[in-house]
């Protein structure tokens, strides 16, 4: 079916969000800023409090709220194939990245623009496929790198391959992830496992690849490496005084902890900060009871200095 760009100079975009976690709520807050621009009509997502927010924060009908994409996918099919029209024009896909591909390749099937977040998938072949599928339905597909429309970055672009200041011989680049952030994301958090995810130079570092890329284009890399260890977070390295402790809440050596999850989520939180991180450990408001019980009960209360557990066991194996 022939796409009518002619539209979206005098109408907005409509979109659809697959997974309405921190990243599909940053872009679908977009919708909100410029509504002229773009509207959410329907989402997908699992947590009940999180979809309430959601269809509540943009007006979302009842009959476009889904808990699943295969949901709003067949929803989507069904009105498809009775009126000729998808249920929207455009689908961000942020839900996560080992999913990338199988949303990816349906939504492509059925004719639907796509923003996926990055990384693009977690393995060559999946972003192999996602590609082949995009191209033969014909669709425009747009990757999470945001780093490239960054007025910083776009000025280093410009500044770079003008050659105002030479040729560029080499780079030398710094992920400044920070030993918090890490530890919340890659220790205690989804990414924890490289089998359910994918190593951390590409769930994390794809931003930093991709700028340095743009950066050199129409040059690129000829080879990429990448080395690492689980070396800090090991049982060895737990202090005497944290004892048997599991949890941080528990335990003696939190006050010194630059780990301590009562530092990281729940000190902000007494404090009126609830955005990230804290606002991503619990499904609704990040308000200090439910950020104390996520600590009690979830994966984020746990200590890093460091409990042996599935969190961190294979933690940068290849």
């Amino acid at each position: 079916m022939p796409h009518d760009f002619a539209r979206f100079a005098t109408e907005p975009v409509t979109l659809a969000i697959v997974g309405c976690g921190q990243r599909g709520r940053g872009y679908a807050a977009y919708a909100l800023q410029e509504p002229t621009l773009c509207k959410v009509v329907a989402i997908a997502e699992p947590r009940p409090k999180t979809r309430k927010i959601m269809t509540e924060t943009y007006s979302i009908d009842q009959t476009l709220v889904f808990e699943t994409y295969e949901d709003l996918l067949k929803a989507s099919a069904d009105t498809l194939q009775t009126i000729g029209k998808r249920l929207a024009d455009a689908v961000v896909i942020a839900v996560q990245d080992h999913l990338h591909m199988e949303v990816a390749l349906a939504f492509a099937a059925q004719g639907y623009h796509i923003l996926c977040e990055k990384p693009m998938a977690t393995t060559v072949e999946a972003c192999v496929q996602m590609e082949a599928a995009v191209k033969k339905a014909g669709v425009i597909f747009g990757m999470g790198h945001v780093l490239r429309y960054s007025p910083y970055n776009k000025a280093m672009t410009e500044v770079i391959r003008s050659g105002k200041l030479g040729q560029l011989i080499n780079v030398v680049h710094i992920e400044p992830v920070g030993h918090w952030h890490f530890a919340h994301s890659y220790v205690r958090g989804n990414w924890a496992r490289e089998s359910e995810s994918s190593f951390s130079l590409m769930t994390k570092s794809c931003h930093d690849i991709d700028i340095i890329c743009h950066y050199l284009y129409p040059g690129g890399p000829t080879r990429v490496s990448s080395f690492g260890s689980l070396q800090h977070y090991r049982k060895a390295s737990k202090p005497a005084e944290a004892g048997d402790a599991k949890r941080c809440l528990d335990c003696a050596y939190e006050r010194s902890c630059p780990y301590s999850a009562k530092k990281v989520y729940l000190d902000p939180v007494t404090q009126g900060h609830t955005g990230w991180p804290s606002n991503v450990l619990v499904d609704g408001l990040p308000d200090i009871e439910n950020i104390t019980n996520a600590l009690k009960t979830g994966p984020y209360g746990r200590t890093l200095l460091f409990t042996p557990s599935p969190l961190t066991e294979g933690f940068g194996r290849s």
